[in-house]
């Protein structure tokens, strides 16, 4: 009997060693996501969520190319008065935890529980847009009259 004790005890131990602990599963959150009970949404679904949730999307800025051609007459100050609107890079990142996994209090729980399943954070990178703005002004030359 001690000897069966022994060789369960040792045999543990090693199962231990072999699995690793990842603190997966052992919060309601976790089995929200990566769980298999009945009554939940199908396992694949609950996979593409998280992929979906663990990629951020970079949008770069915007390339601005601005032409301003000006015709100047004695009475144009030659200035271009335009205004040009700021056009700024931004980082989405999806923040909204799905309904059926109620039980994971903030993003970095649900996040958290998405890397059981080995899912990592990725980001992508959106095409770079090009805004281009033509300006041209001209303006009738006046007579100058010279008076001596």
């Amino acid at each position: 009997m001690i000897n069966a004790v022994s060789v369960l005890l040792v045999l543990s131990s090693a199962a231990s060693v072999v699995v690793g602990d990842n603190h997966c599963g052992g919060d309601n959150c976790a089995r929200q996501v990566t769980g298999t009970r009945g009554g939940l949404i199908p396992v694949e679904s609950r996979r593409a969520d998280c992929r979906s949730f663990m990629r951020a999307t970079v949008v770069p800025e915007t390339t601005k190319t601005k032409t301003v051609t000006v015709t100047l007459t004695a009475s144009h100050d030659g200035y271009y008065y335009g205004h040009d609107a700021e056009l700024q890079a931004a980082t989405k990142v999806p923040t909204a935890v799905p309904s059926y996994a109620s039980a994971c209090r903030a993003a970095s729980n649900y996040s958290s529980a998405c890397s059981c399943w080995g899912i990592t954070a990725v980001t992508s990178t959106a095409g770079t847009k090009t805004r281009t703005t033509t300006v041209s002004v001209t303006t009738e030359a006046c007579s100058y009259q010279y008076q001596v």
